[in-house]
């Protein structure tokens, strides 16, 4: 049988998190019950499979953000290297509280409300990193919205753990698997799905009970890749091997809902897949430059190619 998502992985406790569900990808993620990161959405460990967040970055092309977040993975890289990447890893509150503490503030995205706030049980390969955001909100910035540089103390306090004032904003960066507990949230995404991909509702739920069954079936996660040495492209890779394998056909047969999905299969003699295609950029790829380091070559993404 092929390794699922929980292989290797360890109970990390109870924790929280904020999820644009009007992101078709978000959402299917959602739908299955489970988030998965970046290093283990992938059986074979591929390194163009990216976090959600840096997919928002790239599909956005915010540049400056992505100037920002290289430079603090940079530092992250050479300095505290066993600490979770923000580009590979997931975010997350550690409790209710903490999270619900943000609502209505302006600095945090605006999909950041009551409604889709998420539960979750977090389980981890390494031990998962817990640092202080505030670091990263109130960061010195240069006009353009870049960071300042000339002194990068601050990214090493950040990446230490340490606080930056008495208010502390937590969050945990974890690698693994997180299982959605709001069945309600997941009911929600399963009909926005189905309204947005009316002729794949077969595939839908074929992607629900291979997650139940603990498989990476239909498990959707975005990835970058190089086409050429001036063009990156963003997608989204749905992964249906798993419904190949006897061992996991098997286990989602004995799901409780898997006579509704032969019932679907058989009075359905047609259906597609849902077209994340729709979603792909491909984007030119240019560098940032800095004055202060002008060795440290950071990409630039610009008007998406047709």
């Amino acid at each position: 049988m092929l390794e699922t998502p929980f292989s290797g992985l360890s109970y990390s406790g109870r924790v929280f998190c904020f999820f644009d569900l009007e992101h078709p990808a978000v959402a299917w993620a959602i739908m299955r019950g489970m988030m998965v990161s970046a290093d283990c959405a992938n059986p074979n460990g591929l390194s163009n499979s990216i976090s959600f967040m840096q997919a928002g970055m790239v599909e956005a092309f915010n540049n400056v953000r992505i100037y920002n977040e290289f430079i603090i993975e940079r530092i992250r890289l050479r300095y505290f290297s066993d600490k979770i990447s923000r580009l590979k890893g997931m975010f997350f509150f550690r409790s209710r509280d903490e999270a619900e503490k943000i609502i209505g503030d302006t600095l945090w995205p605006p999909y950041f409300i009551r409604e889709n706030l998420v539960e979750l049980d977090l389980y981890c390969r390494e031990p998962f990193t817990d640092l202080d955001s505030n670091w990263i909100t109130f960061a010195p910035l240069s006009q353009d919205g870049r960071l300042e540089i000339n002194d990068i103390q601050w990214i090493m306090q950040y990446w230490k753990g340490e606080q930056y004032n008495s208010h502390p904003v937590w969050e945990r960066l974890a690698k693994g698997v997180a299982l959605v507990l709001d069945e309600k949230i997941r009911r929600h995404c399963d009909q926005y799905l189905k309204k947005i991909f009316p002729n794949s509702q077969i595939p839908i739920l074929m992607a629900r009970l291979a997650s139940e069954a603990g498989t990476r079936g239909g498990l959707v996660s975005p990835f970058l890749f190089q086409e050429d040495k001036k063009a990156i492209k963003l997608g989204y890779f749905m992964n249906d091997s798993e419904f190949h394998d006897r061992e996991i056909i098997d286990a989602i047969a004995k799901h409780p809902d898997s006579s509704t999905l032969g019932r679907m299969m058989s009075e359905n003699k047609t259906w597609s897949l849902p077209n994340f295609r729709l979603y792909t950029k491909v984007f030119e790829v240019h560098e940032q430059n800095n004055p202060i380091l002008p060795a440290l070559q950071v990409p630039s993404l610009h008007y998406p190619k047709r």
